[in-house]
């Protein structure tokens, strides 16, 4: 700590009142003052932005570095309008200046910062996209050939995405302006697999890995209450701050509602992506300076916008992840230290909330996948440089394009590959070489001044399923590229027919069904994809694989749910090493608790090879009704298989067929037909979830008396 700027550690303790540095600040900040790009995993409210402030600041001020110094990328607009105010309170003090640069930003004030630019860059990929395809190369020079760190917010969220592909290349490309070597630091609460995202960060020299190993007090209640009857438990909190997370934008509005109508409280403000972005704002700063109220949050509030000490995170019905489940939880106890958590739920969800807090305890999380021949975004970056360059050359093109982590596993055949398929559809021309746009992509991307074409992610990635005009939640659009008219599903408990399905709108209207006796409804909505990490964990519970201390926390209905589904689970002769599976005549359930998505990759593998009448999965499990009748040997022929199966073209093929419309983004669907069937697979399903529990189990055939629709019936 002895390189750190001395006005800068007064500042610390007399202005900020620092007694010392917290944990996470003294492991990164020598790594980041030596110059190592490092990625820092810490809970929220832990210190790690500081200790990315810290050493940037201090440098800058003993270097005098010239602007721009800092390029901070953050997902989202309102964590760089968070992060401004945060480097301005520090930098007002030093004369350290700031610009933030996204879409709600002026071009008066982006013009300003081009003629005078600021210390810090705060900017999204797709605003840092419009400046390398629009400004001249001198401009261009003079925003990023200072630039000495690269700060980039909340990782996780970009790593695994189109828009972390998009930034890895983008920074790759921003490279050559250059005049040193930069220093890249990354920060995340929550990371599953971290050397990853440190190969993704700089595969030629991974990131140090610097983790706050400080194990906060967790306090959690599980209580087995639907979300209608909630009021009792909030009426207990009426002095504190609560945050209350919702799966769903009709759950949050519902008990925003009851809040607003049935407590006497005057501070309840809600927040979701539907919302006009002025009363988000504003209903974030309120609740930040209120010492107690309520705030209603879809996932929206799951990332670090700063809103003050949370006493309390109430969470209705389980998260689809751990990694979501951390991050939440992780907005309270930021003065006591304590995580306090209160978890709502009934039937399985009880189930999948208990076994979120069993990994979190544990500090596990879902490893993210980060693919390395990401040709859909390749797509996308190839005329993005070349755009950028007017005219260049093949070789120059593919020198430019390959020195990211995204692109690592594309070989120079394959890229000579995709643009010959380009300038045959006329996105592209070639000639002697060199390569210009053709008139297909002006065509395509030309509207609004290209502003379609800068940002790579399609924001809805579920389908809303409606009865007329009334949404009745939302469905996972792997599961939703899964239905047809006619098709019946069980969604908020209820049964429902597929009316119609619109790709376009990502949109299923539907009708209510009565629901016959023997067809059980599922106790949650089918339109959450779980994860394979926690839905083996809710087997291992199952199994009675757990320390039942973790069981005193939970109120005796919770008890009740977890006891009686283990004693079912026992009854089915579920165990160790083996799928359970029930087949009678022409109905098959298989048992894998590997989550939604490998569950309904399962279920098309049979469709592949059989007539399917009907099918339906979730995270536990998969069930189809065939059209005549199959036996054991058939169905070891495909779980047994399951590798040689996903690895044929005629697998390729028939999933690039189900999933014509699939618009992950808009480039997907401009691929070769050869490149498309694995991506999609990649997306939509889950691969790694299905092999992990097809190749490490072996089948059990349940007695032909149990009725496998029956496991999670209370009874």
């Amino acid at each position: 700590m002895e390189k750190l700027n001395s006005s800068l550690l007064k500042f610390l303790s007399n202005r900020e009142q620092w007694s010392d540095f917290r944990e996470i600040q003294k492991k990164s900040i020598p790594s980041i003052l030596d110059g190592n790009d490092t990625l820092i995993i810490a809970p929220t409210a832990s210190g790690k932005t500081e200790a990315a402030l810290i050493p940037i600041f201090s440098e800058i001020l003993n270097k005098k570095l010239d602007p721009v110094s800092v390029l901070y990328v953050a997902p989202l607009k309102a964590l760089i309008n968070d992060m401004h105010a945060r480097i301005e309170k520090w930098g007002n003090y030093f004369g350290i200046t700031a610009m933030k640069w996204h879409g709600d930003v002026s071009k008066s004030k982006k013009d300003k910062f081009l003629k005078n630019p600021t210390d810090f860059l705060e900017i999204t990929p797709e605003s840092l996209e419009v400046i390398l395809m629009n400004k001249q190369s001198v401009l261009k020079n003079k925003i990023f050939k200072n630039i000495k760190y690269v700060v980039i917010d909340e990782i996780h969220y970009f790593a695994d995405s189109d828009r972390g592909v998009q930034l890895n290349s983008i920074l790759n490309r921003i490279s050559k302006y250059l005049n040193d070597d930069v220093t890249t630091i990354g920060l995340s609460a929550t990371v599953g697999n971290p050397k990853l995202v440190a190969n993704w960060m700089n595969y030629e020299n991974p990131a140090n890995i610097v983790v706050d190993s400080y194990d906060r007090k967790f306090n959690y209640k599980i209580l087995d209450i639907p979300e209608e009857k909630i009021l009792p438990i909030l009426e207990r909190y009426k002095d504190k701050k609560i945050l209350i997370f919702a799966n769903s934008k009709n759950q949050v509005e519902k008990i925003h509602y009851i809040l607003e109508n049935h407590l006497d409280v005057s501070n309840v403000y809600i927040h979701h992506g539907s919302l006009n972005k002025e009363i988000r704002e504003e209903n974030e700063i309120m609740f930040k300076k209120n010492k107690n109220g309520f705030m209603v949050s879809t996932s929206t509030l799951e990332l670090g916008i700063d809103i003050g000490n949370i006493d309390i995170v109430i969470q209705i019905g389980p998260t689809n992840s751990v990694s979501s489940f951390s991050q939440r939880i992780g907005r309270s106890g930021r003065k006591s230290n304590i995580q306090k958590t209160i978890l709502v739920s009934t039937d399985v969800g009880i189930l999948l909330s208990l076994a979120e807090v069993m990994l979190h305890k544990e500090k596990k999380s879902e490893e993210i996948f980060i693919s390395k021949e990401s040709k859909d975004i390749f797509f996308h970056q190839l005329l993005s440089i070349i755009f950028e360059n007017g005219s260049i050359h093949v070789k120059d093109l593919f020198d430019e394009i390959n020195g990211c982590y995204a692109f690592s596993d594309i070989s120079y055949d394959e890229c000579k590959f995709l643009l010959n398929d380009m300038k045959n559809k006329e996105f592209i021309d070639i000639n002697n070489n060199y390569i210009t746009l053709g008139h297909e992509f002006e065509k395509e991307f030309g509207k609004q001044n290209f502003m379609n074409f800068y940002a790579v992610f399609l924001a809805k990635i579920e389908y809303s399923v409606r009865e007329g005009n009334s949404e009745i939640g939302t469905l996972d659009v792997s599961y939703a590229y899964s239905l047809g008219v006619g098709d019946e599903f069980v969604l908020a408990g209820q049964l429902w027919e597929v009316k119609s399905v619109d790709h376009d709108k990502y949109q299923a209207q539907v009708f209510k069904k009565n629901i016959p006796k023997d067809k059980i409804p599922r106790w949650f909505d089918s339109g959450v994809p779980y994860s394979y990490l926690l839905s083996r964990k809710v087997y291992d519970i199952l199994l009675g694989k757990f320390d039942k201390n973790y069981l005193k926390p939970l109120d005796d209905g919770a008890k009740d749910v977890v006891e009686n589904a283990i004693r079912k689970a026992n009854l089915f002769g579920f165990d160790d090493g083996i799928i359970p599976v029930s087949l009678k005549s022409n109905e098959l359930y298989i048992f894998t608790f590997a989550g939604n998505k490998a569950n309904e990759l399962l279920a098309n593998l049979f469709k592949l090879y059989y007539d399917v009448l009907f099918y339906d999965s979730d995270f536990s499990h998969c069930n189809l009704k065939f059209k005549e009748e199959i036996d054991k040997t058939d169905v070891e022929g495909i779980i047994y298989n399951v590798k040689e199966i996903l690895n044929s073209s005629e697998t390729q093929e028939f999933i690039d067929d189900i999933t014509q419309k699939f618009l992950k983004n808009k480039f997907i669907n401009y691929l070769p037909e050869k490149n498309r069937g694995k991506l999609k697979m990649d997306l939509l399903f889950d691969k790694e979830g299905l092999l992990n529990v097809t190749e490490n189990n072996m089948i059990y055939f349940m007695d032909n008396e149990t009725d496998a629709s029956k496991l999670f019936k209370i009874d």
